[in-house]
């Protein structure tokens, strides 16, 4: 029925197509890493909406005036400028920028990755799959729950 507030959406109810990356701390990335920097304690993921159709991944460099949406921070082993998300509002893809050590993806219950992508093409990825980078940096792309954004 028109003019029924029920009806509209709400910020509560993402579309169809609101997109997120969920940010963890990962122990066996780190382990597989055998990183010199200390892991952070693992704690809840961050959420970042995926709102734009080019996302920079990477860590802040204010004296480069590098700021990436999606912010791996203090992780040493993901580079300034790491990859990029990008969307044609339907699909996502990842492109290594040629960061420092690889950005590696993985299907949801697969083993952890050997081999990052190769840089500089894109790889499409699926709702779930996993971004491994740096020392323990874990990235999951998939849609938004209710309530997320």
């Amino acid at each position: 029925m028109a003019g029924d507030p029920s009806a509209l959406p709400t910020p509560e109810a993402p579309g169809p197509d609101t997109w997120v990356a969920e940010i963890w701390v990962d122990p066996d990335w780190y382990a597989s890493q055998q990183a010199e920097d200390r892991m952070p304690s693992v704690g809840l993921p961050s959420l970042v909406p995926l709102r734009a159709r080019s996302v920079l991944v990477g860590r802040t460099s204010a004296s480069r005036g590098i700021h990436p949406q999606v912010d791996c921070g203090t992780d040493s082993g993901v580079s300034r400028r790491h990859c990029q998300l990008n969307t044609d509002g339907v699909r996502w893809w990842v492109e290594d920028l040629q960061s420092s050590n690889g950005t590696y993806v993985a299907k949801v219950g697969e083993p952890l990755p050997d081999d990052p992508i190769p840089v500089g093409q894109r790889r499409e990825l699926e709702d779930g799959d996993r971004l491994y980078l740096g020392a323990w940096t874990r990235i999951v792309v998939r849609r938004a729950l209710e309530g997320e954004v």
